[in-house]
């Protein structure tokens, strides 16, 4: 069966190419392509994890059901991520009382000193969790970086994103605003 969320995004691809007039979002596009988000064939179930925080905490996928997420695959070497950082940490300000949580995965081999002493110079208040091994990237398909999956309140992947984006801009937001009421 089809969410609200997807019917709506198809409804909304549909018009806008038969019509030829912008979305209720004000796109020309749904809010998945119109931010480059590749939808995942099959409704596909977000593999869960297990991973440690900076904070030393145990954190799962499964804690978070009920919630959209945001799930971001990044490095401290990996400049776009670092550029993109910013416009995360914004979202997640303006986000994260309204359902929307940020899981941003180091997969940096380095360890845990490393990826904390990167996170305490830039100040960013979203949850960091450190990859250990390369499990999770396999599980979630994810051989470069940035790459971001957005997992709907079931646990279901909605798209994956390749390559930075401006994650505070009025695609981001309406596809947050779309997700978020369904």
């Amino acid at each position: 069966m089809m969410t609200h969320f997807r019917l709506r995004i198809w409804i909304i691809l549909f018009l806008g190419m038969a019509l030829s007039v912008p979305s209720a979002y004000g796109l020309d596009k749904g809010p998945l392509s119109a931010l480059g988000f590749q939808e995942l064939s099959g409704n596909k179930e977000a593999p869960d994890f297990t991973l440690l925080g900076l904070d030393g905490r145990k954190v799962s996928l499964q804690d978070y059901k009920g919630k959209i997420v945001l799930l971001h695959f990044w490095a401290t070497w990996c400049k776009p991520c670092i550029e993109e950082f910013p416009t995360i940490e914004r979202i997640h300000k303006e986000y994260k009382d309204k359902g929307l949580v940020i899981l941003a995965i180091s997969i940096d081999k380095g360890g845990r000193e490393p990826v904390k002493s990167f996170i305490d110079k830039t100040g960013v208040s979203f949850p960091i969790l450190l990859a250990t091994d390369g499990n999770i990237k396999g599980a979630y398909w994810t051989w470069g970086t940035p790459t971001s999956f957005l997992i709907d309140r079931k646990g279901k992947i909605l798209g994956r994103a390749l390559g930075p984006r401006k994650w505070d801009g009025v695609e981001a937001r309406a596809l947050f605003d779309a997700a978020l009421k369904d």
